[in-house]
């Protein structure tokens, strides 16, 4: 009797045995489906490296190579870069692009203008120039009453010239970029936010349709391209000969 026990027991325990291990590795399986992290993938990567890795940033990774940059936005911050598309740069002309390229000290302070020291999110950024437009607002009440009777009395025009909300940041070139925010839409000078918020460790990039020129510094616009100097006046019509 006592050895029908026991084979009883050895066969219930052997039988156990599979339904415990498939028990462990369904419990194994939930653990590892899911991933460590779904969102925030850029946390994990430097501005320069996701700039790397950015099939439609290789002329600005291309550029920060060139300086030497791409140490500073691979261990400072943090920074708030402006980055420009291959689009921004293509627009500028292939003869316009390899002689900045060429010209290194240019391209340097080029980048430095796209770059902020500190992390300005787009709601960082909507929120200052909002505040900022707010305090222009209630200080210039008083002014506006003396435009008013200025205009009536045949002075100059001086109604406002800005549209939407704005604020200002200074570069690491030492200049300062406007910044515009208007009907949730983001402007830095004249080049359009095109994708915003892109979080990386050391700082925060936004990608922008265009590459913004420093003021002062003239860059060679190739033939059918506008809108890329700093400055409107050029030396162009110089080259008209006098008789």
């Amino acid at each position: 009797m006592r050895r029908w026990t026991v084979l009883c027991i050895c066969i219930l325990a052997l039988l156990a045995m599979p339904l415990a291990v498939t028990a462990a590795l369904v419990g194994d399986e939930n653990v590892t489906a899911t991933p460590d992290n779904e969102t925030g993938q850029m946390d994990n990567m430097t501005i320069a490296g996701y700039i790397a890795q950015d099939e439609n940033l290789t002329r600005l990774a291309e550029a920060l190579n060139v300086t030497g940059l791409y140490d500073a936005l691979n261990t400072g911050g943090p920074y708030t870069v402006f980055a420009p598309s291959d689009d921004a740069f293509n627009a500028l002309g292939n003869e316009t692009v390899n002689q900045l390229f060429n010209e290194t000290a240019n391209l340097t302070t080029v980048l430095q203008y796209h770059v902020v020291e500190g992390k300005y999110t787009s709601a960082n950024l909507t929120a200052m120039a909002e505040n900022q437009t707010g305090n222009q607002t209630g200080n210039q009440t008083g002014e506006n009453i003396l435009g008013i009777i200025g205009g009536l009395l045949g002075g100059g025009n001086q109604t406002g010239n800005q549209t939407g909300n704005m604020t200002t940041l200074k570069t690491l070139s030492g200049e300062s970029l406007n910044v515009t925010v208007s009907d949730g839409k983001i402007m830095v000078e004249n080049a359009n936010v095109t994708m915003k918020d892109i979080n990386a460790t050391n700082g925060v990039i936004h990608i922008i349709d265009k590459v913004l020129v420093p003021p002062g510094m003239n860059l060679t616009v190739a033939e059918n391209q506008t809108g890329v100097m700093a400055n409107e006046t050029t030396e162009v019509m110089t080259t008209e000969t006098t008789m």
